[in-house]
């Protein structure tokens, strides 16, 4: 598959199958018109932070991909239009049967990021980077793809002159790739099982340092 797959900045054009890919991923337990605006909530939240993006395409269908975030390059503030997007996506969800459990899935996962990341900042880390997003479609796995996207990120951060970064992950993703690629779990969180929470989990924060140079 390496060899039929291109890697590319992300087109507007990719979005609704990279958003059901989302939606397969993360919010197939919901009936599938709010797992899609769930989806959709989550993927404008994802773009509000980041500020390069990158899609592979098999046969013209994009099949993964990665977003990430440098500090230095962001511009837009803290408000800008995907956040508009995240807010308006949260207000439809309301609206719907199983809505509140998405908005609750959603915001409290937010909510745990944030509570990671400022104890990873309180015991000394800190970051200029992030891989915001990064997935992969069940089909597209097993050929080394996600450790071609991964290097193309790692580029961009070290010809941006970033030395470190971070992401966060739970146990529905695998953390095992995250391992191997050298990164390290900083902080943890479990969460029990709850009426919005069928099943425990645990949510992670990993660092990794920028490679010096792209291994291809």
């Amino acid at each position: 598959m390496s060899e039929s797959v291109t890697i590319r900045p992300l087109h507007r054009d990719d979005y609704p199958t990279l958003i059901d890919l989302v939606r397969r991923a993360w919010y197939d337990d919901f009936d599938e018109r709010t797992g899609f605006i769930a989806a959709q909530v989550d993927w404008e939240n994802c773009l509000a932070r980041a500020t390069n993006a990158y899609t592979a395409v098999k046969d013209g269908k994009p099949v993964a991909l990665i977003l990430g975030r440098i500090d230095a390059r962001d511009m837009r503030g803290i408000w800008n239009r995907h956040k508009s997007r995240y807010v308006h996506g949260l207000m439809r969800l309301l609206g719907m049967r199983e809505g509140l459990r998405a908005v609750h899935e959603i915001v409290g996962i937010l909510a745990i990021d944030h509570t990671l990341l400022s104890r990873a900042k309180r015991s000394g880390h800190d970051y200029a980077g992030e891989v915001v997003l990064f997935v992969l479609d069940p089909e597209a796995r097993g050929y080394g793809l996600g450790k071609r996207m991964f290097r193309t990120m790692m580029d961009d951060f070290r010809k941006s002159g970033l030395r470190n970064f971070f992401l966060f992950t739970d146990t529905t993703c695998n953390v095992g790739f995250y391992e191997h690629a050298g990164l390290s779990q900083v902080e943890s969180i479990t969460i029990s099982t709850s009426k919005h929470h069928r099943e425990s989990m645990s949510f992670y924060l990993y660092e990794g340092e920028v490679p010096e140079a792209s291994n291809r």
